[in-house]
């Protein structure tokens, strides 16, 4: 091999062993040491053109990443440790690095979510976005009560939106445990099945549009107090969603205030 093919492949190899945390020093003295065993500090300066003042940072660096044999005396004779044991060393301490940051994004991971849940969340989620279609309203609703692993807290206006969220309700309940509290107008009270289904409440205030003719019909889903939804009229195929949790809060308060939603038993016609 000429001179000059024989000066590519040595930077090639330094290249590729600097990429392996080596440093320029250590991957030149190694690759030197692989050709040249049983040389001194000073014959290696010669060798490699690294100065005196730094050969010894080298071959010391090499030692500690177990690439290094040296043969004790004055002065002391180096040699290159066997490339399969130099490297067999070299991969335990890199996986032990590797390992060691590991660790360390985890710990960040504890340190950080802290502060990343206490700040401000302005730009995560839009104070509320629109849900345009019957369909995509409620397989979104069915999406949100699939994952509930709380509570469900929904009020129904429309006996359409029962049908089609009952299954996945109940399932809620009976298969996760997931407390599900149902508030209903007395339009839908009287006409649909409840079996299966939690705790059911009357809306019995302006929410409801057979006690007050001005009022609006309504629905909402609030999934584990993080999500909200809000059905303003179903015919006209539009809802709202949103993690805003001030409004959320209202609406959940709004199913515990016995002026606007009161207990009730419902029993199954015979």
């Amino acid at each position: 091999m000429s001179t000059e093919l024989k000066t590519v492949a040595r930077d090639r190899t330094v290249s590729r062993l600097k990429e392996l945390g080596l440093s320029t020093h250590e991957a030149l003295t190694y690759v030197t040491l692989l050709t040249r065993s049983n040389v001194t500090a000073s014959a290696l300066c010669k060798e490699t053109a690294i100065p005196d003042s730094k050969i010894y940072y080298a071959l010391e660096g090499l030692s500690k990443k177990g690439m290094l044999l040296v043969q004790r005396g004055n002065p002391n004779i180096y040699s290159a440790a066997p490339p399969r044991e130099a490297f067999a060393t070299l991969k335990d301490q890199l996986t032990e690095r590797f390992n060691e940051r590991i660790r360390e994004a985890d710990v960040l991971v504890d340190v950080l979510t802290p502060i990343y849940e206490s700040a401000e969340k302005s730009g995560d989620l839009e104070v509320a976005y629109m849900i345009k279609g019957q369909k995509n309203i409620i397989n979104r609703m069915k999406a949100l009560v699939e994952t509930a692993r709380k509570e469900i807290c929904i009020f129904i206006s429309y006996s359409a939106v029962l049908k089609e969220l009952k299954q996945s309700l109940v399932e809620a309940r009976e298969k996760r445990g997931v407390k599900v509290n149902v508030a209903v107008t007395r339009e839908v009270f009287e006409n649909e099945d409840f079996s299966g289904l939690g705790e059911l409440r009357l809306l019995c205030c302006s929410c409801d549009p057979t006690v007050d003719a001005r009022a609006p019909t309504l629905g909402m889903l609030i999934c584990d107090m993080k999500t909200l939804v809000t059905l303003s009229n179903w015919f006209d195929e539009t809802a709202m969603l949103t993690q805003d949790q001030s409004l959320i809060r209202v609406c959940r308060d709004y199913y515990d205030n016995p002026v606007c939603c009161t207990s009730v038993q419902w029993k199954r016609k015979k």
